[in-house]
Order: structure tokens, then sequence, then C-alpha cells
């Protein structure tokens, strides 16, 4: 099957400073890509640059054969790409109703009968927004914002769809139910590409997986082909070696492997927590948790 999005070598910056230095990436219909990495390393800017909202300096985006390099994002959006957005992007003080409308309006399928049944789609795929269709958007919980935020992504009824970051501080029920609507929606023939902090549930939906670690693609390819030493090197820093040594790693990221931390190591997962707004010890439980670290056995050098 041939690739739907194509990424070729995409550099994009702000003013002097690059963010994405050289990313590529091919996406086909049905695929999931989980788009690992730091806080920094260029992963939101890759998407931003994939969906328009900034310019890229250098390289290619095509999508479906079109070059979408100097578009503006509304005809990227139109062609079919969705773009949900870190922080979710709702308006606050419109309705539910309004906000699912705000989407079609973007489409240029507002009151057409193919966007009433879009939006028919989205309520019954999240039932909480149909309940809340009349109540301002920016009064209901972070999970709900966040369902609306795809919800109005997907009454576009995009063919690909940009996720960053869509699991931020949602429970993990919550989380749960985006990862199987993930899965669900690349069942149908949607191609999708998620930047994501919880890396293992990001893995379990993956087919594949690229790791970005200052604004450069480190490693790519089906998670099962990535070691835990990619992604830790990625998180916890490295000049071409990964800080995190993990001994005796499976090569499969999926699996939970021990880790022995220098100091050095546990200064620079300090250093990521506070980035993320987190304690150390929560960030290391989720990595714990995520497949990318586990205590090592007694008798381990710490």
């Amino acid at each position: 099957m041939s690739a739907l999005l194509e990424v070729d070598r995409l550099q994009v910056a702000y003013g002097g400073v690059v963010a994405v230095r050289d990313v590529s990436l091919s996406v086909e219909p049905g695929q999931v890509t989980a788009v690992l990495g730091a806080n920094g390393a260029g992963k939101t800017t890759t998407l931003l640059g994939i969906s328009g909202l900034v310019r890229a300096r250098a390289g290619s985006v095509a999508f479906d054969g079109r070059s979408l390099l100097g578009m503006a994002p509304e005809r990227i959006a139109r062609l079919g790409v969705a773009h949900v957005p870190a922080g979710r992007g709702i308006f606050p003080g419109l309705s539910v109703a309004d906000n699912l409308r705000m989407g079609l309006y973007g489409a240029r399928r507002d009151g057409s009968a193919d966007g009433l049944e879009a939006v028919e789609e989205v309520l019954e795929a999240f039932p909480i927004l149909r309940e809340r269709r009349t109540q301002a958007a920016g009064t209901m919980s972070g999970g709900q914002q966040q369902q609306l935020a795809i919800g109005r992504a997907l009454v576009q009824r995009p063919r690909l769809l940009l996720l960053d970051e869509m699991s931020m501080g949602l429970s993990p029920t919550v989380v749960a139910d985006l990862f199987v609507l993930v899965r669900r929606l690349a069942r149908q023939g949607m191609a999708v590409v998620m930047v994501e902090q919880f890396v293992g549930q990001a893995l379990k939906v993956a087919d594949v997986a690229v790791v970005i670690e200052q604004g450069s693609v480190v490693a790519a390819g089906p998670p099962a082909s990535l070691s835990a030493e990619d992604i830790g090197a990625a998180y916890l820093g490295g000049d071409g070696h990964a800080a995190a040594r993990l001994p005796g790693a499976s090569r499969d990221a999926r699996q939970q492997v021990p880790l022995s931390l220098a100091g050095v190591d546990v200064r620079r997962l300090e250093r990521l927590a506070a980035a993320r707004g987190r304690t150390a010890d929560e960030l290391a439980q989720e990595l714990l948790e995520q497949a990318l670290l586990e205590k090592t056995p007694s008798g381990g050098t710490s």
C-alpha cells in the first residue's frame, strides 16, 4: 500500500532557532505512527509543519501525492488533514454543539446532510458530548474537553488525524478509552500520527514508532524493532549513546526491562520531570509503567 503522508527531511525554524532539523516519516492509510521524544525534541513542531500551522524551512511534506508546503492550513484541512493540538484548543465560551459546528465550518460542510451525519457519528462515539450538547465547553472536565477536541476534528471526516499529547492531564481510564478509539479509527482506514507522553500505551497501538532527539529522527520502525535504549536515550539524553543503560534489555520496546541509573541520569530525570510539571517520582513511575524503566534488581548499581 502506498503512503498517504510522506515527510522527507523536514526542517522547521522559529526565527533563527531550528526546532526540527531532519525529520522523515511516512504513514499509510489505517496506520498509527507514534512520534516519541523528550520535551523540546521537535515532536509538536513536526505536526505543526505537516498541518501548515508553522511554515517549513526545508524538506518536503506530501499528502496523497500533493505537496503541502506553502499551503494555507485551512486548505490542508480541507484536503483531509485534521490536527488536534496540545492543550485541546476548544472554544471554551461556545457550547459543545457549536464547537462541533466550528469543525464543520472549517471543512465547509456546516448545514449539509453529510455534516449532520458526521456530527451524529461523533455523538455516538462520545455519548457524554450528546449529554452536554448545550453546555459551555470550558465548564466540562479535562477528559470531556479532550473528547470534544477530537470530536471536532472527526466531524471533518479526515483521512489523516494528527494528535498532539491527547492524554495530557487525563485520568488513566480516559486515556485508555482514547487509545481504544485511535485503534478503532485506524481499523476504519484513517491514518493517525500521534505525539504521546504515555510511551507504553502508544507503542501498544502504534504500527510504527519514530523517535526524535534534538529535531532529528534517531530511530524508527515497528515497535518490536526498537530497543528500550533507542527510546530511553531520547528521553534522558546522550550523545550517540544511551544515557540510560538497560542491562540485558530485550529488543522489544514493549517489554519491561531492568535499569541502572547513574547520578547524572537521575538529575536528567529530575529536569525532565520539572519541564513536564511532575515530580521525579511521578515521572519515573510513568516510565516504569510504560515499558521504559523498571527498578534494577538488588545488587545493581545506583
